[in-house]
C-alpha cells in the first residue's frame, strides 16, 4: 500500500490501526488522511509531512513506473491507478491541444483513494428484496460505500444467481488490477469510457448483467438505458444524498423517469438506509 510514497510518509500513514480510505497531498501543506473508525470517519492532519512540487512529481513518476508517456492517457483523464489498485487523482496545470486536454503539468496535489472490499455487504439487501436479479441504482455521498456495495452485489449476481456479469471498470476501482474476486461468471472491461464499454460489451460478450460505477454524464445514462432495454440487468451507482437531489441531475432524472431501475437504494457508511421502487415509492 502507498508504495509510491516516500517511506517516512508511508510508514506514518499506515501505522494507524484504522482502515485507510483516502490521503490528500497538497503542495507545501500538511498531508491529511481519512480513516474509517467505529464511530464514523476520522481525519488526521500530519503536520510533519509536507510535500514540495518536486516531491509530488517524484511520486507521480514512481506511479508511472518512470514513464509519463506510458501513462499519458490516464494523466489527461486526471488520475492514475497504482499496481495495488489505489486511484490517484492529480491536480495541476491543464495543457490543451485545441481538441481537449492533452496532459497535466506542474503537479500541485494528489488525492489517493484506497480500495476496500467487504464481502457480503449486499447480502441483507438481497435477502430482503431480491428473489430474482433486478436493475439497481445505488446512491450515496463519497466514502459511504457505493463502489464496495455494487462490487459485492455484482459478485452475487455472478455466483448466487449464475448470471454472466460484465464489470465495466472505467477507473479500475472494481477489479483493482484483477486483485479482487468478482465472481466465477464475471468478465471485466477496464479503462474504457463507460458508454463505449457498455455498448462494446453487449455486442461482444452477451452479458446478462452489467455493473458500472458512477453515472456522471448523459452519455453514461443513455448507455445504461440502452443496456436495460436490451434485457441486461443493470447495477449502477451515482453520487447523491437524497431522492430529491438526484432527481435534479438531468442524466439521473432521465433514466429514473424511464423506469430503468427496479430499486433505488441509498447508503450511509455501507448500510442501506432507504429503498425506493421504480415508481419512487419508499419501501
Amino acid at each position: 500500500m502507498l508504495n509510491f510514497l516516500p517511506s517516512k510518509a508511508r510508514n506514518e500513514i499506515t501505522r494507524v490501526p484504522l482502515k485507510l480510505n483516502e490521503v490528500r497531498i497538497r503542495r507545501n501543506l500538511p498531508v491529511t488522511a481519512i480513516y474509517a473508525a467505529d464511530y464514523g470517519i476520522r481525519k488526521i492532519v500530519y503536520n510533519d509531512l509536507v510535500f514540495s512540487e518536486k516531491d509530488i512529481e517524484d511520486c507521480i513518476f514512481r506511479l508511472c513506473d518512470y514513464s509519463i508517456f506510458g501513462a499519458e492517457e490516464s494523466i489527461k483523464n486526471g488520475f492514475i491507478t497504482s499496481e495495488e489498485g489505489e486511484r490517484v487523482g492529480i491536480c495541476g496545470s491543464i495543457v490543451n491541444d485545441g481538441t481537449g486536454i492533452a496532459t497535466i503539468k506542474d503537479f500541485s496535489s494528489m488525492v489517493i483513494r484506497i480500495p476496500n472490499d467487504i464481502e457480503n455487504c449486499s447480502e441483507s439487501f438481497i435477502s430482503q428484496y431480491l428473489k430474482v436479479p433486478a436493475d439497481c441504482l445505488v446512491v450515496s455521498k463519497p466514502y459511504h460505500g457505493k463502489t464496495t456495495f455494487i462490487r459485492d452485489l455484482g459478485r452475487a449476481y455472478s455466483d448466487k444467481f449464475g448470471l454472466n456479469t460484465l464489470f465495466v471498470d472505467e477507473r479500475d476501482e472494481l477489479s483493482i488490477g484483477g486483485h479482487e474476486y468478482l465472481g466465477k461468471n464475471s468478465d471485466v472491461i477496464r479503462f474504457g469510457k463507460k458508454a463505449d464499454s457498455i455498448r462494446y460489451g453487449i455486442r461482444s460478450i452477451n452479458p446478462q448483467a452489467i455493473v458500472c460505477d458512477e453515472i456522471m454524464t448523459v452519455s453514461d445514462a443513455d448507455a445504461v438505458s440502452f443496456a436495460a432495454k436490451c434485457g441486461v440487468k443493470i447495477i449502477a451507482s451515482a453520487h447523491g444524498d437524497s431522492m430529491e437531489n438526484i432527481l435534479k441531475r438531468q442524466e439521473i432524472n432521465a433514466i429514473i423517469k424511464c423506469f430503468t431501475f427496479d430499486y433505488i437504494l441509498f447508503l450511509n457508511e455501507f448500510e442501506v438506509t432507504e429503498v425506493y421502487n421504480r415508481n419512487l415509492v419508499k419501501l
